[in-house]
């Protein structure tokens, strides 16, 4: 196998060639053989290649505001990873396995979407994923400030990164994990603002109160 920038050259009788192509869609972020999607182009041989879309954030909890910007998303890129931040400093709900597992349950029927976590620069991790893009949700003009400031500073640790800006469906521009908390600590039904096995926990989460 050959490699050419981000487009990899696979014989088609290579034994690990299905391989490629299931790693391709099925493991975000693990080994340099895993980041690609293929196209025949005579010969015998694949060019492998993939748009592959980081959507960072806490998701603590996933709101469908949140799940109408993953499928947006997938009409624009071949993959999309959805990177639970561990945020810490946020003292969050939920934990950084919890919060993986929640969006894990929540895109499993959408085969081109993965969850997983990071921590540290979010840069770092787009290059490790060979992604292009990382997407970014705003629901209202004061979103806007503080995304851009985050876009600008990502390009100038690395220029290849692009930052695209996603409107979610305007049912959901009011929504947000904190106020989805909120709601539910006070006793309001949140069935209309998440999934229904989010919902689930949350329950469950607020019921057991402070570990």
């Amino acid at each position: 196998m050959e490699a050419y920038g981000r487009l990899w050259k696979v014989p088609e009788g290579d034994p690990l060639f299905r391989e490629h192509l299931q790693s391709a869609i099925s493991f975000p972020c693990q080994t340099s053989n895993s980041k690609f999607g293929a196209s025949f182009h005579g010969r015998g041989y694949y060019t492998v290649s993939m748009r592959t879309a980081i959507y960072p954030g806490s998701f603590d909890p996933l709101t469908n505001g949140h799940l109408d910007v993953i499928r947006r998303a997938t009409k624009l890129f071949d993959r999309v990873i959805v990177a639970v931040a561990k945020s810490e400093s946020k003292n969050p709900l939920f934990t950084l396995e919890e919060r993986v597992q929640m969006v894990a349950r929540t895109v499993r029927n959408l085969p081109t979407v993965k969850a997983d976590s990071f921590e540290g620069l979010l840069v770092k991790y787009v290059e490790k994923c060979a992604a292009q893009a990382v997407v970014r949700g705003l629901r209202a003009v004061s979103d806007f400030e503080f995304e851009f400031q985050l876009a600008l500073m990502n390009r100038k640790l690395n220029e290849r990164i692009e930052t695209i800006f996603m409107m979610p469906k305007d049912t959901y521009t009011f929504l947000s994990s904190r106020i989805v908390k909120e709601i539910a600590r006070l006793g309001g039904d949140v069935s209309a603002f998440v999934p229904g096995h989010v919902r689930t926990a949350l329950a469950r989460k607020l019921s057991a109160g402070p570990e």
